[in-house]
């Protein structure tokens, strides 16, 4: 499924009710960036909002796991059932995306790191996310990091350069990589990711702790019926979308706001 094109996206991103949806999770993205918590903390925070975010995927894609177990699981070990691999995996690709973020502390911000390219990005995430599934022996390593089809692959590349603001080229990823199975396992969460890391390096979500799946992940239903407006490519259905995935900022930048506060508090976990 080719998916609405930029066009739509454009116009759909202009209506009056998506914008004032992206000035809602940015005015949320605002208050996390000045959270506490994230003075000192950030590094713990990102770590923690890298197991949310996972857990919230594991659920998307079909593998349930509490955040209190993969918090676990994230310490150690290797006897995973298949589903427990999955979210594992998972957690990998967000840590280790997460680690190459800019640091909050701007007397270290940008020293000696050198621009990602998406392809690698992309690559990479998909290889993490199935590492435990292929160290158990239940997945081939020759059908990590390639995709199922080089042209699932270049429009999800396109969607990433669309001329729109970054919520929308956020949501733009993460519904082509839900619509269009462009990796397998995994794709949801390999769009999520690139997804997550748009945010961060255009500077929408500095703190990288932002945990936009948690809202989908409370209600997969809702959000594959947000998912039907973009599939339809007209332009109501993507502002549709888009809104939805606006929202889905706004409340991960409040869960992000939450775990500053447990951070500040030294209570994360409790």
């Amino acid at each position: 499924a080719a998916g609405p094109a930029p066009a739509a996206v454009r116009a759909a991103a202009s209506r009056p009710g998506v914008r004032a949806a992206f000035d809602r999770a940015h005015r949320a993205l605002g208050d996390l960036r000045f959270a506490e918590g994230l003075r000192r903390g950030w590094e713990e925070a990102r770590a923690e909002a890298a197991v949310r975010e996972a857990a919230a995927l594991a659920v998307l894609e079909g593998a349930r796991v509490t955040v209190d177990d993969l918090r676990t699981h994230s310490m150690g070990g290797a006897d995973f059932d298949p589903a427990t691999a999955l979210a594992v995996g998972i957690w990998r690709s967000q840590w280790n995306m997460a680690s190459r973020f800019e640091p909050l502390n701007q007397r270290r911000a940008g020293a000696g790191r050198a621009p990602v390219p998406l392809p690698a990005l992309v690559a990479s995430l998909h290889r993490d996310a199935c590492s435990a599934l292929v160290a158990s022996g239940r997945l081939r390593a020759g059908r990590v990091a390639i995709p199922v089809s080089p042209a699932a692959l270049a429009g999800a590349m396109a969607r990433t350069r669309i001329d729109a603001p970054a919520i929308a080229r956020a949501g733009a990823v993460i519904a082509h990589f839900r619509q269009c199975e462009v990796f397998s396992p995994a794709s949801a969460a390999v769009g999520a990711g690139l997804a997550r890391w748009i945010l961060v390096s255009k500077g929408v979500d500095p703190t990288g702790t932002a945990v936009v799946s948690a809202a989908d992940a409370l209600d997969p239903v809702g959000a594959a019926r947000a998912l039907a407006g973009w599939a339809s490519g007209d332009e109501a259905g993507v502002g549709e979308w888009l809104v939805h995935v606006a929202q889905c900022v706004e409340y991960g930048a409040r869960i992000g706001r939450d775990i500053a506060v447990h951070v500040q508090a030294r209570t994360l976990g409790d």
